[in-house]
C-alpha cells in the first residue's frame, strides 16, 4: 500500500507577500478562477499545491490524482480532490477550470520500461491537455508544466527527448499562457521513496554545486504561480514560453 502522501501549508505565508504579489492576487482573486493541479503526490507537485493553497488566489483548486492528498493549512474548503484513471481522463473532470499547473512526470527506473516511462511522462500530460482544452472551448485558457533543463526533442536520450517532444506539442495547441519551466537539479524538501538518483545526490551535495544548478522545489512551484496570475517581476506574455532554470530561479525568488 502507497504511503500517504501529506502536504502542509502556512496561514500566515501570505503576510510576508511582496506588495507587487500581493496586488497580482488580489487583482486574480476578484477574477474567480479554478486551477487543476496534476502530479500532486510528487516533489514539485506538492509544492506548488502548498503555494496555490497559501496564495488563496482561485477559487476553486481540484487535485486529479490516483491517490488523495493529506492536507493541513488554510482554505481547505476551496480544495476539492478527485481520484482519475490516467488512462481514460473525463471532459467532466476538467470542465470549468481555467488553469492547470502539470506536473506530472516520472522516470525510466521508477516507470520500469522506456514504454511505460513515456506513457506516463508524455501521453498522460498530453491528453491531459487536451481533454482540458476540449472541456473548455470557449474560456482563455492556461498550461503550465514543470519541464526539463536540456529538453530537446532531437535528442537520442529518452528523457531529454520526451520533454523536448512534450513541449513542442504544448507549443502547438495555442494555449492563452503556456509556461514551459525548464528546472535544474531539484532541491527537495524531503527525501524521496523512489530514490531518484540524480536528485538525491543534488540534495545531499547541495552546499557544493553553484546555485543556478539547483532549483529548489519551493521556487519551482512560485514561479509558476507568479507565471500564472502575475507578480513581483512578471512580464504580461501570452502565448508559450519557454523558461530556463535562470529565469526561473530569478521569478521564484
Amino acid at each position: 500500500m502507497s504511503a500517504t502522501t501529506k502536504v502542509i501549508a502556512s496561514a500566515t505565508a501570505a503576510a510576508s507577500y511582496s506588495p507587487a504579489d500581493a496586488a497580482a492576487i488580489s487583482a486574480f482573486r476578484a477574477g474567480k478562477h479554478a486551477c487543476i493541479i496534476l502530479g500532486a503526490t510528487g516533489a514539485v507537485g506538492k509544492a506548488v499545491v502548498r503555494d496555490i493553497m497559501e496564495t488563496d488566489a482561485f477559487e476553486k483548486v481540484t487535485l486529479l490524482v490516483r491517490r488523495e492528498v493529506e492536507y493541513e493549512g488554510p482554505h481547505a474548503e476551496k480544495l476539492r480532490q478527485e481520484k482519475v484513471d490516467f488512462d481514460n481522463l473525463k471532459e467532466s473532470s476538467f470542465a470549468g477550470h481555467d488553469v492547470v499547473f502539470c506536473a506530472l512526470g516520472t522516470t525510466r527506473a521508477q516507470a520500469g520500461s522506456a514504454e511505460a516511462f513515456r506513457k506516463i511522462d508524455h501521453d498522460y500530460v498530453l491528453n491531459a491537455a487536451k481533454v482540458f482544452k476540449s472541456a473548455n472551448p470557449n474560456k482563455p485558457l492556461q498550461f503550465h508544466y514543470a519541464s526539463s533543463g536540456g529538453a530537446n526533442a532531437s535528442s537520442w536520450l529518452l528523457y531529454p527527448k520526451t520533454k523536448g517532444e512534450i513541449e513542442n506539442a504544448l507549443r502547438d495547441m495555442n494555449f492563452a499562457r503556456c509556461g514551459l519551466f525548464r528546472y535544474a537539479l531539484l532541491g527537495i524538501e524531503e527525501e524521496r521513496k523512489d530514490k531518484r538518483f540524480g536528485e538525491n545526490m543534488a540534495h545531499a551535495v547541495s552546499g557544493l554545486l553553484p546555485a543556478k544548478w539547483v532549483t529548489p522545489v519551493s521556487v519551482a512551484a512560485r514561479s509558476m504561480r507568479r507565471w500564472a496570475i502575475g507578480g513581483e517581476g512578471v512580464p504580461v506574455k501570452e502565448g508559450t514560453t519557454i523558461l530556463e532554470n535562470e529565469e526561473v530561479l530569478k521569478l521564484g525568488a
